[in-house]
């Protein structure tokens, strides 16, 4: 539905992107997201779907973590409890009891 509108605002006939951004859109599709999903399947592979999923409640604490190196922001109880409930989470998920011999 926004491809006729972005053809009457945007025209993109008449852009003219320069090689360097043409080469970094290119290297990102290839190298960021073509290598982001080989690791991906592999994990599904190796791990399973459910493991594999589970990685997806530690991008918060990823995100937490940046804000604190990057932009010098401050932990609150509340933050440190709900990474400790996802890590908590995610181990409870990927636990697997071992076979008695």
């Amino acid at each position: 539905m926004l491809v006729p509108l972005s053809l009457i605002i945007e025209r993109p006939w008449t852009l003219q992107p320069s090689t360097a951004s043409m080469l970094t859109a290119g290297g990102l599709g290839v190298f960021c997201t073509g290598v982001a999903l080989l690791i991906y399947f592999r994990l599904v592979r190796t791990l399973g779907s459910m493991e594999t999923a589970s990685q997806s409640y530690l991008r918060s604490g990823v995100s937490v973590a940046l804000g604190v190196i990057v932009l010098g922001e401050q932990i609150t109880h509340v933050v440190g409890a709900g990474l400790a409930c996802a890590i908590l989470g995610v181990a409870a998920i990927n636990y697997r009891p071992r076979a008695k011999p």
